[in-house]
């Protein structure tokens, strides 16, 4: 708003003070009345409207970072209070935001805690963050056959293997 704002004052500053010099110079071209008005006019709706434009690009950076930064705290609050595999598609629904974007930010806490998150792909296809860590990362799973050690008269053997 304040980009357009400053748009307006540098075209319509400038416009009227170029009509102001052909009217002043076409009344009384031997007199320079038309200078004398035009260049400060031109002047200080130069500076003004630069002045708003420049304004209004570092404000619309400043409101873009914040919002991602926003974002990004609640997608952090999400995933605490979820404590367990979240895709983008259940963030995305859940925060009302488009799933690209919160591709990018589920990334973007990935790479922040990158030691304490795995991913994974669901069944549907979906990459899945699970942010828990070291806690979920290894798994006890028994032999699938349990007959062949007992044969032997060995204990029954576990084995780790990531999920």
């Amino acid at each position: 708003m304040v980009s357009l704002i400053g748009a307006l004052v540098l075209v319509l500053g400038l416009a009227v003070s170029a009509g102001a010099w052909f009217l002043l110079q076409s009344l009384m071209p031997a007199r320079s009345f038309g200078w004398a008005f035009a260049i400060p006019a031109g002047t200080l709706s130069l500076v003004a409207g630069l002045g708003l434009l420049l304004s209004g690009r570092r404000l619309r950076k400043s409101g873009t970072a914040h919002r991602e930064g926003v974002q990004l705290d609640a997608v952090k609050a999400l995933v605490q209070h979820r404590r367990g595999p979240i895709s983008a598609a259940d963030v995305a629904s859940a925060l009302q935001l488009p799933e690209a974007e919160v591709d990018q930010l589920l990334t973007r806490l990935a790479r922040e805690q990158a030691t304490a998150v795995t991913l994974d792909v669901d069944a549907r296809g979906q990459v899945v963050y699970d942010f828990d860590g070291e806690e979920r990362r290894w798994r006890v799973l028994e032999e699938e056959s349990e007959s062949a050690p007992a044969a032997h008269g060995e204990p029954t053997a576990h084995r780790r293997e990531r999920p």
